[in-house]
């Protein structure tokens, strides 16, 4: 009896998932995504894919962090490109990373300066509710703007040491 207690006491002990886990689950396995996704806490929640590109040249890692701390479920791709802050070609990538951002109505690139990765993203918020429409739209948007502009920004940056 003790030791099936002391099984049972930790499954309990688990935070109760954020209120829209199972719409965001849901979603992604209406996609097809096959998105693995972990409860970080009873407020957080990380979901991972890959996402092959229309053309089948090149796999994009998606990432989804959702918050019931703060509202919002923000998408995003990494490593578009890499631009390490002492690398020359460094500058043309931002320029163009700029130019795209004025462009660009619902995602944006952003840039570590310490690790060099530039990554796109998006932000849904669900302060109200989960709008399944403008999620698929969004992430949508997300994939076909990375597939739109990863060559080119990763053609100006410096080429990846892995």
């Amino acid at each position: 009896m003790l030791a099936w207690l002391a099984v049972a006491a930790p499954l309990r002990a688990q935070p109760a998932p954020p209120r829209y886990f199972d719409v965001l689950r849901a979603e992604l396995d209406a996609l097809g995504t096959g998105a693995l996704c972990e409860v970080l806490d009873a407020q957080r929640v990380r979901c991972r894919y890959r996402h092959l590109a229309a053309d089948g040249r090149r796999v994009f890692a998606v990432h989804l962090l959702y918050s019931d701390a703060n509202d919002t479920l923000y998408l995003y791709v990494p490593d578009i490109a890499h631009a390490p802050a002492d690398d020359p070609r460094t500058s043309a990538v931002l320029r163009r990373a700029m130019e795209l951002n004025w462009r660009l109505l619902s995602a944006k690139l952003e840039w570590n300066e310490r690790t060099g990765e530039l990554r796109l993203s998006t932000l849904l918020h669900t302060d109200s509710n989960f709008d399944r429409r403008a999620f698929r739209n969004l992430l949508s948007m997300l994939l076909s703007q990375a597939e739109r502009h990863a060559d080119a920004l990763a053609d100006l940056a410096a080429p990846r040491l892995e």
